[in-house]
């Protein structure tokens, strides 16, 4: 069997990476204003990530003896020539799929025509596809979804037993009236050290980078863990990879971590955990572990500021991790509780903070801006705060009711937004923004201004170009500045 995994191509090469948001996929096409924009621009122009999912599919399904092809189109249009063509000369029995929320409508129109020219079946990854099931089988727009861990019905593929009713896969049954999906419950496996080391044989890592946070080219993912137990409202990894946190071995994680070094000539890891450092012993057991191994290799993390203190901040630098990526809390209690946020003391994040600058470790904080009823006053208070603390980047999201999270299911029950349909996401922009006190305008606004009062500021400049090499920044910015401007001249250039 011919197996395509495929990252579909984005309109217009949009701002998305679809391995991120708990397989939601990110659109990080903000800014209303030059500076916002460019800052958008630089975070495209630096960060490209595999997905991860697809690299675990290709190890099941080599493994199993099946014929795997590889396509990550996620830097093109589906327009440019000879993108479809690419895919229609695989020539697949299958496809596997990643699907990203922002840019639905585009892939599964890309999957129609792949499937109209080769006559191929659609396996979908993915959230926004999991959440739309039944419209999909209805419309006909996929033969089955991937519901729970994808390396299940994965699994299913590649032994030849994936069948309507299997649990772990929504899939068409030919023989029932119409085109509806039988629907099961998603699986969530309990030994994910029994999977293969995923399999990047031709996802070109040489090609894939997280700049300016890991500076070493050829960057892959990996997961020491899946699972998030704090299930924040608005978060929708407790959807995507399930509740309860289940750890890998440590001893797979570091010769997984050493193949990637040695057969891939990797320079950069980015753990995809949602929360690394969630069982802090076993996270500092695996500090020392790396440490011994020797590896020479950088590799960044995403975690809590209250899952951090200062013997873990300490090995983290000295096993070599580059940078650690936390989410924000509001400043303010009233939003905490709305999110279901648990909150961390402001002195111990900020000690925090200034101890991974002292280590050398780059940190990047993430906060959502225009949560429910919060004003503009307490996001003032926040901003400020956040500029006063040693962080090295930040991120500002605009809320997103993301569909399949308890905040989607809120809203929903109180009115504050119609239920999104298949249909609007094949009409136009799928986006849900909401706040009840400030308008989707304003938000965006106060997102542009958060940035440019917190990178305007000299100390943060002079830090970025000497952190690191210097010439390696220079030449970053500076090659981001001159293709911005083009684009900007020359729309058609993108």
């Amino acid at each position: 069997m011919r197996v395509l995994l495929l990252n579909p191509p984005v309109p217009g090469r949009g701002f998305t990476s679809r391995d991120l948001m708990g397989g939601m996929g990110i659109n990080d096409d903000f800014g209303t204003t030059l500076p916002a924009q460019f800052l958008a621009f630089a975070k495209y122009h630096g960060i490209h990530l595999p997905v991860l999912s697809l690299a675990y599919a290709a190890a099941i399904l080599r493994r199993a003896g099946h014929t795997v092809l590889v396509l990550d189109q996620a830097r093109q249009d589906p327009s440019e020539p000879g993108v479809l063509q690419a895919a229609i000369d695989t020539r697949p029995d299958w496809v596997v799929a990643a699907s990203s929320l922002a840019y639905f409508a585009a892939e599964l129109n890309f999957l129609e025509q792949l499937r109209t020219h080769t006559g191929c079946h659609r396996l979908l990854i993915g959230n926004t596809a999991v959440h739309f099931a039944r419209d999909l089988g209805q419309r006909g727009l996929c033969e089955a979804i991937a519901l729970g861990d994808p390396e299940v019905a994965i699994q299913h593929l590649a032994n030849g037993t994936l069948r309507p009713g299997t649990a772990g896969v929504a899939m068409r049954d030919p023989a029932l009236a119409g085109s509806t999906l039988v629907e099961t419950k998603p699986i969530f496996l309990n030994d994910i050290d029994a999977l293969p080391h995923p399999d990047w044989t031709d996802f070109r890592l040489d090609r894939y980078r997280y700049y300016p946070l890991l500076r070493g080219r050829g960057v892959a993912t990996m997961l020491a863990s899946r699972g998030c137990p704090y299930a924040c409202n608005f978060c929708p990894y407790p959807a995507g990879q399930g509740e309860p946190f289940r750890p890998r071995a440590i001893a797979d994680i570091v010769a997984e971590m050493a193949e990637l070094v040695r057969d891939h000539g990797v320079q950069s890891i980015l753990f995809r955990d949602p929360t690394f450092t969630l069982d802090m012993p076993r996270a500092k057991t695996l500090c020392r572990a790396i440490t011994a191994a020797k590896l020479g290799v950088q590799w960044g993390i995403e975690t809590r500021l209250d899952r951090l203190d200062n013997e873990m901040v300490d090995l983290l630098a000295a096993a070599g991790c580059a940078s650690v990526t936390v989410g924000l809390d509001p400043v303010d209690a009233k939003t905490r509780r709305a999110s279901h946020r648990k909150g961390y003391d402001q002195g111990h994040a900020e000690a925090m903070l200034e101890r991974l600058r002292k280590r050398g470790v780059a940190s990047a904080g993430l906060f959502v801006v225009g949560l429910p009823d919060q004003s503009e006053a307490e996001l003032r208070e926040a901003f400020a705060w956040i500029e006063g603390t040693a962080l090295t980047y930040v991120n500002y999201h605009q809320a997103t009711v993301f569909p399949g999270t308890e905040l989607y299911a809120e809203a929903l029950a109180k009115g504050w937004l119609p239920e999104l349909t298949l249909a609007d996401l094949l009409r136009g922009d799928p986006k849900l923004s909401f706040n009840g006190k400030i308008d989707a305008h304003r938000i965006r606004e106060l997102q542009d201004e958060a940035l440019r009062h917190f990178y305007r500021q000299p100390k943060r400049a002079l830090a970025e170009l000497t952190r690191g090499e210097t010439a390696q920044s220079l030449a970053f910015y500076g090659e981001t500045a001159a293709k911005f401007v083009w684009q900007r001249l020359s729309p058609e250039n993108p």
